[in-house]
C-alpha cells in the first residue's frame, strides 16, 4: 500500500548510521513470546527459544560475509519453518544504537517484520514485564520509550494503531525506538488489519449482482465484489453437478479429490467427494462476496466443505450464513483455506453442519470479526501454521465433540478480542502456541474438559476474560449477518 510504502522509505535514513555488533554465546532475546538463547559458531548462530508453555523454537543465523551485524535467515532441517512471516534468506539485523540492543528480522519486500530484543532477564521476568505492558501502560504514551514487538501490537485496536503512527509521522527527528516502531506499526497495520490494498498500486475492482447460483459461478473471478441479492439462497450443488459449467476457460471439472493446486492458473474447480462434489477458488485474488439481507451460501454433500481456498489472497466474505443441508461426518467442514494470504470474514453465521467452522492451514493473516461459529459436529476450528489471526467480537458456542479450538505449534499472533463461548461439548483448547484472550466470556460445562489452558500459552489471558464452569446460553447481541438494513 502506499502509505506504507511511504514509512519504509522515510525510515530508511534512521538506520542509515546504524552501528552493529556481533551476537554472543549466552545472549538472550525477547521477541514477545519467546525467550532465545544464542550459541555462537564460526559462521552460524543458533538461537534456542522457549515460551511459557515450554514449547521449544530454534532460529539459525549465518554470517552475511563480512558485515558486521548483518544476518541471513537460515533453513537447518526440511521441515523447518521460517518465522515471523519471513523467507528463508531474509535479512537479519543485529542492531545496536542510543542504547538499544536489538535483531530485526526483515520479511521480504517489506520492513522490520519482528524485533528480538536483548535482554539479561529470565522468562518468567520478560513474561511478566511483557504483561504489565500489555496491562497496565497506555500506547500512545509508550510509542516514544518502548520497543513494540508484534506480539504487544497485534492486541491493539487498529484505531489507535492508527493514532499511535500518526504522532511518529508528525516527528521529524526520530529515536531508534520511534523508527523502529513506526516500522513495526505499518508493518502490522498492512498485514493484520483490511487495508486499501497489497503493495504500492491499489486494486481497481468491478462489482457485479447476482441472484441465483450459475450467475454466482459466471462472476467469480480476482478483481471483483459479488452483491448477492436479499433472500437469496445459493445452493452450490445445484451447479457443481452440471459438468457442462465447468468446461469453460478458467473452470476445471474432476473426478478426484483435486490436488494439483502447484500453478499459478486461475481455476473455480468442481471436484468429487465422497458423496458429492465441492466447490474450490484456486489461486483467486482480491474477491470479496457480499450477502445482501438473509442470504445463505449451503452445499448439500455431507463430506465436503462448503468454500474451499487454496493459494488465494484478499478474500474476503461478507453478511453471509454458510452451511450444509445435512450434517456430515469425518470431512466437511464450512470454510477451509490453504497457502492463502488475507482472509477477512465479517458479520458472518458459519453453522453445523460443517464438521469444523473453520480449517485453516499455512495462511499468513486470518480476520474474523463480529461472527459466529455454532453447531459443528467436531469442533470450532482448526489453526495449523498459521500467523496473525484475530477473531475479534465473535461467538462461538453449540459445537461438538472433540478438540473444540485446536492451533499448532507453529501458530504465531492469535488474537481472541472480546469472544464468548458457551455450550460447547468437547474438550475445549487444544492449543501448542501462544494465544491472547481480551475481554472473553468463556462458558464451559463442569463435565466437559477445559483443556490445556493451563499450559502458558494462556499466559496472556487479561484481567476482563472470564472463565465459568456453567452451561448456559448466551444472550444475543449484534453480531452476525444483518436481518435488515
Amino acid at each position: 500500500m502506499k502509505r506504507l510504502a511511504l514509512i519504509l522509505t522515510l525510515c530508511l535514513s534512521a538506520f542509515a548510521e546504524l552501528q552493529a555488533q556481533t551476537i554472543h554465546k549466552g545472549d538472550k532475546f525477547w521477541d514477545g513470546e519467546v525467550l532465545y538463547t544464542a550459541q555462537s559458531g564460526e559462521e552460524f548462530v543458533f538461537l534456542s527459544g522457549v515460551n511459557a508453555a515450554g514449547n521449544k523454537s530454534f532460529i539459525i543465523l549465518r554470517q552475511n560475509g563480512n558485515k558486521a551485524g548483518e544476518y541471513i535467515l537460515t533453513q537447518g532441517a526440511e521441515d523447518d519453518v521460517p518465522p515471523y512471516n519471513c523467507l528463508f534468506g531474509s535479512r537479519v539485523q543485529y542492531v545496536r544504537k542510543d542504547g538499544m540492543n536489538f535483531l530485526a528480522f526483515y520479511p521480504e519486500e517489506h520492513g522490520i517484520g519482528q524485533v528480538a530484543v536483548l535482554t539479561p532477564d529470565n522468562l518468567e521476568n520478560c513474561i511478566a514485564q511483557q504483561k504489565y505492558a500489555e496491562d497496565k501502560c497506555n500506547p500512545l504514551d509508550m510509542v516514544s520509550s518502548l520497543l513494540m514487538d508484534r506480539h504487544y501490537l497485534i492486541n491493539i485496536h487498529p484505531e489507535v494503531l492508527q493514532e499511535m503512527l500518526d504522532k511518529l509521522n508528525a516527528k521529524n527527528k526520530k529515536t531508534i525506538i520511534e523508527s523502529t516502531n513506526q516500522e513495526m506499526i505499518a508493518f502490522v497495520m498492512a498485514f493484520c488489519m483490511e487495508s486499501e490494498g497489497e503493495g504500492e498500486e491499489e486494486v481497481s475492482l468491478d462489482e457485479v449482482t447476482v441472484a441465483d447460483e450459475r450467475e454466482f459461478l459466471s462472476s467469480i473471478k480476482s478483481n471483483r465484489i459479488i452483491h448477492i441479492k436479499d433472500g437469496t439462497v445459493l445452493n452450490l450443488t445445484n451447479i457443481l453437478n452440471d459438468q457442462d459449467l465447468f468446461k469453460e476457460k478458467g473452470r476445471l471439472w474432476t473426478d478426484d479429490y483435486y490436488a494439483q493446486r502447484d500453478g499459478d492458473e486461475q481455476l473455480i474447480v468442481s471436484c468429487e467427494r465422497f458423496d458429492g462434489r465441492q466447490i474450490e477458488f484456486v489461486n483467486v485474488n482480491n474477491l470479496e462476496i457480499r450477502g445482501g439481507k438473509d442470504c445463505y451460501i449451503i452445499v448439500e454433500p455431507r463430506y465436503a466443505n462448503v468454500l474451499n481456498f487454496y493459494g488465494c489472497v484478499n478474500i474476503t466474505l461478507t453478511n453471509l450464513t454458510i452451511g450444509h443441508t445435512e450434517e456430515g461426518y469425518c470431512e466437511g467442514g464450512v470454510i477451509y483455506a490453504e497457502r492463502c494470504n488475507n482472509i477477512f470474514i465479517n458479520n458472518c453465521d458459519l453453522y453445523g453442519c460443517g464438521t469444523y467452522g473453520l480449517e485453516v492451514h499455512n495462511v499468513d493473516v486470518l480476520s474474523m470479526t463480529s461472527s459466529i461459529i455454532r453447531d459443528c459436529s467436531y469442533g470450532i476450528m482448526i489453526l495449523n501454521n498459521v500467523h496473525f489471526t484475530t477473531f475479534r467480537d465473535c461467538d462461538f458456542y453449540r459445537c461438538r465433540e472433540f478438540d473444540l479450538v485446536a492451533i499448532d505449534g507453529n501458530c504465531r499472533e492469535t488474537l481472541f478480542d472480546n469472544c464468548r463461548f458457551a455450550q460447547n461439548k468437547g474438550e475445549l483448547f487444544n492449543v501448542h502456541s501462544m494465544v491472547t484472550l481480551k475481554s472473553c466470556e468463556i462458558h464451559h460445562a463442569k463435565d466437559q474438559k477445559m483443556g490445556n489452558v493451563n499450559n502458558g500459552n494462556f499466559e496472556h489471558a487479561d484481567d476482563n476474560t472470564h472463565w465459568v464452569r456453567d452451561n448456559e446460553p448466551l444472550k444475543a447481541r449484534n453480531i452476525g449477518p444483518a436481518k435488515t438494513h
